[in-house]
């Protein structure tokens, strides 16, 4: 077959045309890149994220905490509401011991305003929870009051309304927190003073319940 101006040469399969037109260069195709997975990449960033923040946290707890609470007086599980009033809690916790870091040393007082009983009281505190935000202890201690150790027997054994009998009493408590930071945290608070089935006698017992801040320092 002749060849004709203004087709290609070589036929259709042809890259050249007659109108002059230079080659067409296709565009190469690279190969597409694979995401590579590097597991032991990431789980070595977290860590390494994670680190600081526990290390912070493990400075906090070993220092020592100051508690101010304010609760309701007379009121809990096992009150018998024959007192009143809103008290104030003070409480400085100890460093956790160096041979039971579950075991942190307190000491602190409860004030009432309005006549009834304060008391001044020292023990230990248990952590029997943690997580990264949450906490709860354990609360065991020795209470000296300024409660009547006696009242009227005839009230105490209608009414219930009867002394502490005793002036060093033990005292039992619960704590459940929250951690606003590492150092700095907020807790529901209760604790109940009382010798029933230790001492025998009058044993008017005591409840308090509220809430707590909490500060590392």
């Amino acid at each position: 077959m002749a060849w004709r101006p203004g087709r290609p040469a070589g036929g259709s399969g042809s890259a050249f045309h007659s109108r002059g037109h230079a080659p067409a260069l296709m565009p190469k195709r690279f190969p597409r890149l694979r995401s590579v997975r590097l597991p032991g990449l990431w789980l070595v960033i977290a860590l390494g994220l994670h680190a600081p923040a526990c290390a912070t946290e493990i400075a906090a707890s070993s220092k020592r905490i100051l508690a101010i609470g304010v609760i309701a007086h007379d009121r809990g599980p096992a009150s018998d509401h024959h007192e009143n009033g809103v008290d104030l809690n003070l409480e400085i916790q100890y460093p956790p011991l160096a041979f039971a870091d579950s075991l942190r040393p307190h000491l602190g007082v409860t004030l009432n305003f309005v006549g009834d009983t304060s008391m001044a009281y020292a023990g230990l505190s248990y952590r029997v929870r943690e997580t990264r935000q949450w906490f709860a202890d354990l609360l065991l201690s020795v209470a000296a009051h300024d409660g009547p150790l006696h009242k009227d027997p005839e009230g105490c054994r209608l009414y219930s309304d009867c002394g502490y009998g005793i002036r060093v009493m033990p005292r039992f408590g619960l704590e459940t927190g929250y951690r606003i930071s590492a150092a700095r945290s907020v807790s529901l608070f209760v604790d109940h003073m009382s010798h029933k089935g230790i001492i025998g006698g009058e044993n008017e017992g005591l409840d308090h319940v509220g809430v707590r801040y909490l500060q590392a320092y």
